[in-house]
């Protein structure tokens, strides 16, 4: 198998590996964001208006406590927005998100 998704060595659903895929991407975002503020646990609760606990999990990848809902609303409560295009022409990757900083 010639595959960049890890998700696809443990499932052979296309759709649950490619949202556990997006899942692990989202959160590996937020992650990075919080340490790149070096904000502590605490403060990243606050900013992303959740439980401390629920920041904990999120660092120890804990990802099944998680819908993809949830990562996007802390990713826009941070600063952030998700663009996507659509181009049906481009067989190979007609779908692209991108991660962007919202102007504000």
């Amino acid at each position: 198998m010639n595959s960049q998704n890890l998700y696809e060595l443990f499932s052979s659903d296309p759709v649950e590996f490619n949202l556990k895929a997006l899942k692990a991407k989202l959160a590996i975002a937020l992650v990075e964001l919080i340490r790149a503020r070096e904000w502590n646990q605490v403060t990243a609760a606050d900013k992303l208006q959740i439980s401390q606990p629920r920041i904990s999990n999120l660092f120890r990848g804990r990802l099944e406590k998680f819908s993809i809902d949830a990562l996007l609303q802390m990713l826009v409560r941070v600063g952030y927005k998700l663009e996507t295009d659509f181009d049906p022409s481009n067989e190979r990757a007609p779908l692209s998100m991108t991660v962007k900083k919202a102007v504000l």
